[in-house]
């Protein structure tokens, strides 16, 4: 279960990059700066997110990681409607990137917590090695880049594939109710609030899903405005 989570939280996490790269492209131009600079940050801030994820925000690993997911869950999963929005409203070149690239800082830092977390519940169950899941990481990443560059961005789009991505953190989000053993009986109505949330979060991007081709339509049609 930890390597699955592992592999399924690196692919999320770099495809919410690369769908911001590629939405910056697209509102800004310069591919090749836009993705350097996205890369970039997204590295900076993953290494950010696992330096200060450390004293009680880890001994609570399952709570920790249950929390970051329903975060992810709604930065990453509206992420690109929100630039298209921002885009609509005639805000600036300066505006719409900062706000770009805060997302990516966010959505970076955020993963970086993961990393720590997911060592931290396989600390939990001595069957695990650390090693195993940095490189189970890795190749999460790796079949991100390659799902998104031949399959997801040419096939589904930018839309719709942030709700797909997006479903995945909060479905990852619904299977850590497995590791409610090892969550403390004072923190046990968080967790089961915060599993609720995610369920929910789960539910309306189904439903999205099924309107992904009527929302791209209308935010397509007010990019074009």
């Amino acid at each position: 279960m930890i390597y699955f989570l592992t592999l399924v939280l690196a692919f999320c996490s770099i495809v919410y990059e690369l769908l911001l790269g590629q939405t910056l492209s697209a509102f800004l131009g310069n591919t090749v700066l836009r993705y350097s600079v996205t890369i970039g940050l997204y590295m900076m801030s993953l290494g950010i997110g696992s330096m200060i994820a450390e004293g009680r925000f880890v001994a609570r690993p399952a709570v920790a990681l249950l929390r970051i997911e329903v975060l992810l869950t709604l930065f990453g999963g509206s992420s690109v409607v929100l630039l298209f929005f921002v885009d609509s409203v005639g805000a600036s070149e300066l505006v719409l990137s900062v706000i770009a690239h805060s997302l990516i800082v966010v959505i970076g830092v955020l993963s970086g917590f993961e990393i720590p977390l997911l060592i931290a519940l396989k600390n939990l169950n001595a069957d695990y090695r650390d090693n195993a899941i940095i490189g189970v990481n890795y190749l999460g990443a790796f079949l991100g880049t390659m799902a998104f560059a031949f399959v997801l961005y040419p096939n589904v789009g930018l839309i719709p594939t942030a709700f797909i991505i997006a479903l995945l953190n909060a479905i990852v989000g619904m299977l850590l109710l497995r590791q409610k053993k090892h969550v403390s009986e004072s923190d046990l109505p968080h967790f089961r609030g915060m599993f609720v949330v995610v369920s929910s979060l789960a539910l309306a991007l189904v439903y999205y899903l099924v309107m992904a081709d009527h929302i791209s339509e209308l935010v397509l049609q007010a990019y074009l405005k």
